[in-house]
């Protein structure tokens, strides 16, 4: 039995057991896990070249069930150990031991060929965000008038309102493309951004009237522009009138901390946002659980990461402290006097 009969089935079985079912994002996380298995297991017996190419054929038709052996998913396990990240060879076999569970019961299986894996502890990082110097900065930039090329793609109010949205309510960079004319809506005294986040959960975000003028300049600029766009179409629209995509807003972002000169962060440059956004909240002793909601986290243990990290904040910006170049002198140990003396 292959692969390819097995996946949908068991992503079928994950939906049906998870509350949420599973939105499109997870299903393909779960394939694109899978496929990397299924990959590196053809790649070791000659099945695929040891690089891809365009006439690769889909491994989930040439790998199958009997395939996934301790001894083959071990040399897999090796080298995808070698080649990736913690965090996401972490996610790889929390994927491979879900599947072989669910082999197992199926009757596919009877033994799991992963119980003698362990996977990789993810390293703790506390999150990293630009503090307020280095936000005015980042915001100059995105302010400051250059002088466009010709037929050059810019559209300063559309850098404009993508910052003002990032930097004002934390939104993911999938969650900034996602909005519709539909997601901004005033209630009553305030203006709120309906998001949809991971898993498809929706939240409803406040959004300060600083950066809801910034956004509907835009969309004043967008319809004059491209014409007035129906309700449900995407918020967010680049100068060929296509949608933004997460690609064009990372090229963004990262031309913005480039002209600014300011620090750069490892991971995706619009998380970091996220991330001043979230210490932001925290410094100015805004509760977790509201944050928690704010930022569509389901555990309040990843917003509890933010309240450890301002704490990290203020104990070094403590220890910056000019009274400790004071004390240093005052206590400066004095040489022993010469004998006789």
């Amino acid at each position: 039995m292959l692969l390819i009969d097995v996946v949908d089935p068991f992503l079928l079985d994950r939906a049906t057991l998870t509350r949420r079912g599973l939105s499109e994002t997870s299903r393909a996380a779960y394939r694109a896990d899978i496929a990397t298995w299924a990959r590196q297991i053809a790649r070791l017996d000659g099945r695929l070249p040891p690089r891809p190419t365009s006439g690769d054929p889909d491994p989930f038709t040439i790998v199958s069930v009997a395939d996934l052996t301790e001894s083959t998913i071990k040399s897999a396990y090796r080298v995808i150990r070698l080649t990736e990240a913690p965090a996401t060879v972490q996610r790889r076999v929390g994927t491979l031991r879900l599947l072989m569970h669910w082999l197992l019961v199926e009757g596919h299986l009877t033994s799991d060929p992963t119980l003698r894996i362990e996977a990789p502890l993810r390293p703790t990082r506390l999150p990293a965000g630009w503090d307020d110097d280095e936000l005015a900065r980042l915001a100059a930039t995105v302010w400051q008038d250059r002088p466009g090329r010709p037929n050059s793609r810019r559209w300063p109010a559309l850098e404009r309102a993508c910052f003002a949205i990032l930097a004002t309510t934390g939104l993911r960079a999938a969650e900034l493309c996602a909005l519709t004319n539909l997601s901004m809506r005033d209630a009553g005294q305030e203006a709120l951004l309906d998001v949809i986040g991971k898993g498809d959960q929706q939240r409803a975000v406040p959004i300060p009237p600083e950066a809801v003028s910034v956004v509907r300049h835009y969309v004043t600029e967008r319809d004059a522009r491209l014409g007035t766009q129906p309700p449900s179409a995407p918020l967010l629209l680049t100068t060929q009138g296509t949608p933004l995509t997460r690609g064009s807003l990372r090229h963004l972002v990262d031309g913005w901390i480039t002209r600014a000169g300011i620090s750069r962060f490892d991971g995706e440059a619009v998380h970091a946002l996220r991330h001043s956004y979230a210490k932001g909240l925290i410094r100015s002793g805004v509760p977790a659980p509201a944050v928690q909601n704010l930022l569509g986290h389901r555990d309040l243990k990843t917003t509890g990461i933010y309240v450890k990290a301002t704490a990290a904040d203020v104990r070094d910006a403590a220890l910056l402290s000019p009274a400790r170049r004071v004390l240093r002198e005052v206590s400066a140990p004095v040489a022993d006097p010469a004998p006789g003396v």
